[in-house]
């Protein structure tokens, strides 16, 4: 399972970061990643491993917040700058095909700008009682 080694990465990754910062006495209440739509993850199993990878951590008890980012792309040759084009058949959907990368205006070749990120953005932290 895919997810399940990212969501292993992404505990050893926040763990990295509480003690780099050494916050030994508080805990993580939400962990916030940014994903790509074209990101081949599964949302659910994602966040389904990193609650099997947080048990007996300090991350226990935290949720992870998962916010996706919409693919877009830019032509060169006419300016172009926005969403992917998805064809506008069921087919698609159910055989989950790759999405059309050519220029929704030209037909040209585009670049993608958005839509493949995997970032850890935010970590919210509340202090331990004394």
């Amino acid at each position: 399972m895919h997810e399940y080694s990212v969501a292993e990465e992404l505990v050893r990754a926040v763990l990295r970061e509480l003690a780099a910062r050494g916050l030994k006495g508080e805990w993580i209440k939400e962990v916030h990643l940014r994903k790509g739509e074209l990101r081949l993850l599964a949302d659910e199993a994602l966040k389904q491993a990193y609650e099997l990878l947080i048990i007996e951590t300090p991350l226990a008890g935290s949720r992870l917040v998962i916010e996706e980012v919409k693919a877009e792309l830019s032509c060169p040759s006419c300016d172009y700058r926005g969403p992917v084009a998805y064809p506008d058949d069921p087919a698609y959907h159910f055989l989950f095909l790759a999405p059309i990368m050519a220029c929704p205006r030209c037909g040209g070749v585009v670049e993608l700008t958005r839509g493949r990120e995997l970032e850890l953005v935010r970590l919210v932290v509340v202090e331990a009682e004394a």
